[in-house]
């Protein structure tokens, strides 16, 4: 029988979910790094016992986990992220110049191939590479000396390399994702890097068609088509059917038609069943659309305000194994 894991980080630690192809019934360990935030889990494709996580907390700082039995058992990996070379500096808040500072470790991606090999996305923005299941790690430092990174600025959650996706088809091919600069991709295995952000269009941003300095959250890469690669970004649902050179709009009625290809009617209709009368009929591709200048998303803006306890889901992996 098809076993699913979820594995999932989250501000009181990770947890491992586990069903069967039905998914109805589910078990439930964790949580492990009590007190800790988890910002990523991942298992090895090559591997799927080896599973690597990373736990952040501002007072005792950043702490990478691995585990060899499938989440039994963890042990501390190496937690040495060292810049190469030049410092340099980025964009703050208030536009100054700010050098790059080592925080936290946001993706964990393992090799497609070896499960000694890890890949890992930080901040302030930087790619960084283990060859020894992570207990050493080696800056790809021609990323963060890209001629455009002195004018990187961070996002809300700060300058963070959020996404890592290997090309199975190639492997010396990364996509990487920077909040706030863009998305980034390597045909060298990480020598040079080349921006991919043309058609992307961002409010707010006085060239509207910057090279960079786009806040995209998220890049996916279609599992059987590798130059097909999906955004989400502030504003907007993109996707490119060339490995990033250029990116189009996604409709509103294909994402309408998406969504309900993946929830099926029954899941539709039974999440309509649970919204508010009032809200009822606002849903459009899956998240709640304004209809008025009062509307839904400005009133759950006002509600999380008041109680000041924001909740946000930011990624959830599958892992099906036999």
């Amino acid at each position: 029988m098809t076993t699913v894991r979820l594995l999932v980080g989250t501000h009181k630690g990770a947890f491992i979910l586990t069903s069967d192809e039905r998914r109805e019934r589910w078990k439930i360990d964790g949580p492990e790094f009590i007190g800790w935030d988890v910002y990523h889990v991942k298992g090895s494709p090559v591997d799927p016992n080896r599973l690597y996580a990373s736990q952040s907390r501002g007072w005792f700082g950043q702490v990478v986990q691995r585990s060899d039995d499938g989440g039994k058992t963890w042990e501390p990996a190496g937690n040495e992220f060292k810049y190469e070379g030049a410092i340099n500096t980025h964009k703050w808040y208030d536009n100054s110049d700010h050098p790059y500072d080592f925080t936290r470790v946001w993706h964990l991606e393992p090799s497609l191939t070896d499960a000694d090999t890890v890949y890992a996305g930080v901040e302030d923005a930087a790619l960084f590479k283990s060859t020894d299941a992570g207990k050493s790690w080696e800056e790809l430092d021609a990323l963060r000396h890209h001629p455009t990174a002195p004018s990187w600025a961070p996002g809300a959650g700060g300058l963070c390399l959020h996404t890592i996706i290997q090309d199975p088809t190639n492997p010396d091919r990364l996509v990487i994702a920077i909040s706030s600069a863009g998305a980034f991709r390597t045909d060298d295995a990480g020598k040079t890097w080349t921006p991919i952000n043309k058609g992307l269009r961002s409010n707010f941003i006085p060239d509207q068609d910057a090279e960079v300095g786009h806040c995209v959250h998220h890049i996916a890469m279609h599992p059987s088509r590798p130059n097909v690669l999906f955004m989400q970004k502030h504003w907007d649902v993109m996707r490119s059917d060339n490995a990033g050179d250029s990116w189009t709009a996604r409709a509103r009625d294909d994402l309408r038609r998406a969504d309900q290809e993946r929830l099926g009617p029954f899941r539709a209709r039974r999440q309509a069943a649970r919204l508010p009368e009032q809200e009822r009929g606002q849903r459009v591709g899956g998240a709640h659309q304004r209809p008025s200048a009062e509307g839904l998303l400005r009133q759950r803006a006002s509600r999380r305000d008041e109680r000041r306890q924001p909740r946000v889901v930011r990624r959830v992996l599958r892992h099906d194994g036999g």
